[in-house]
């Protein structure tokens, strides 16, 4: 069965690139494909002795590209694969119970677990929070700076700038070059270990801890991990 929808208004191209919404009742899928014919669609929730029925209030054919994150219909049933309800992210299914009016039901559901940041999304995080201030520019840049003392240690950073986060992230990044053995050797020199410019923290402190953890997850990420 084909799912043909009278034109009720006209979404912007911009909201079919979003996630599907559920506010006041009404279920808004910026993409639900069919084969390979793509709507937005509002579907209006209404109870019906204890049945969670779902009929159309709104649809606009819209361009089809791929299924990547859009709701499908495969005649029978509408999967929906993430919708925030109340704080909880679900998936839902929603069976065709009538074609004229176009009615859905829910048929079943299920709780989706948050995704997990990528190791890169972790390490810029974690540089961004506790490690660009409090390291870098606090103790690093110092010296590790073109034209300074450290100029020609393969690791130099620039002064708190608009952008400086990423630039000395992937500082470190290009230093790392998928090796351990420089993660290792950085956590040894700022610990004073064969570094001219001393010990800057302790080993097992907050501060190393964390330089720790950022160096793993970006060699994770270069890894491909």
């Amino acid at each position: 069965m084909s799912l043909c929808l009278p034109l009720f208004s006209v979404f912007a191209y911009a909201s079919y690139a979003q996630e599907a919404t559920f506010i006041d009742n009404v279920l808004t899928l910026s993409k639900a494909t069919v084969g390979e014919t793509a709507y937005a669609l509002e579907l209006g929730l209404s109870v019906n002795q204890g049945n969670y029925d779902f009929g159309v209030l709104a649809a606009a054919e819209v361009p089809f590209t791929n299924t990547d994150g859009a709701s499908i219909f495969d005649g029978s049933v509408l999967r929906v694969p993430t919708v925030d309800v109340g704080g909880t992210n679900y998936s839902l299914d929603l069976a065709l119970i009538s074609g004229d009016p176009i009615t859905f039901r829910l048929s079943d559901y299920a709780e989706v677990a948050a995704p997990t940041p990528s190791a890169l999304a972790q390490a810029t995080t974690l540089f961004g929070d506790s490690i660009e201030t409090q390291i870098v520019q606090a103790k690093c840049t110092v010296c590790h700076k073109v034209g300074l003392i450290a100029s020609n240690s393969g690791l130099l950073f620039v002064s708190t700038r608009d952008g400086s986060a990423a630039t000395n992230l992937s500082a470190f990044a290009n230093y790392l070059n998928g090796s351990e053995a420089s993660r290792a050797r950085i956590l040894s020199m700022v610990t004073g270990v064969g570094h001219t410019g001393g010990k800057q923290m302790e080993v097992g402190s907050d501060l190393h801890q964390n330089l720790g953890e950022m160096l793993r997850l970006l060699l994770e990420h270069q890894a491909g991990i």
